[in-house]
């Protein structure tokens, strides 16, 4: 393994980190391309200091690589479908609606022209529940002190 690291050219780093954002086209994660991006740095370096030992190149590609991962969770978070539908169901929150289904799959409240889980409390079909939180893409309900 040491022979390996040894041989590495600046231009070795550079065709690894073009590898890893290729890889990062079919994973859809940008884990690997802040690896990659990190590899190509490391080659740039690389390059400007030729005298580099292989340990302090690996060295300087796992910093890179570490940090930029952890500024990219920061600053730039992946959004997924999960994150959308959560926010897409936070927006009822403090909404009151009708339940129109109990059965053993669980209560459903009618929202706009779709129909919704609700769990949270016992309930009966017609009573007016107020939604209070949400977990996933089921309302946290309780029931409307206002309207029953």
């Amino acid at each position: 393994m040491e022979a390996f690291f040894a041989n590495m050219d600046y231009w070795h780093w550079l065709v690894f980190g073009l590898a890893l954002v290729i890889i990062e086209l079919f994973a859809w994660s940008t884990f690997f391309l802040w690896m990659g991006v990190s590899a190509m740095m490391t080659g740039i370096v690389s390059k400007i200091m030729p005298d580099l030992s292989w340990q302090l190149e690996l060295l300087l590609f796992s910093i890179l690589s570490i940090v930029s991962i952890l500024l990219a969770k920061k600053y730039f978070p992946v959004k997924t479908i999960d994150n959308e539908l959560n926010a897409r169901a936070a927006r009822h929150v403090g909404n009151i609606y009708t339940v129109v289904s109990n059965d053993e799959n669980g209560a459903k409240v009618k929202v706009g022209d779709s129909l919704w889980l609700a769990k949270g409390c016992d309930m009966q079909i017609g009573q007016k529940v107020k939604v209070v939180d949400t977990d996933s893409a089921t309302l946290i309900v309780e029931p409307d002190a206002d309207n029953n």
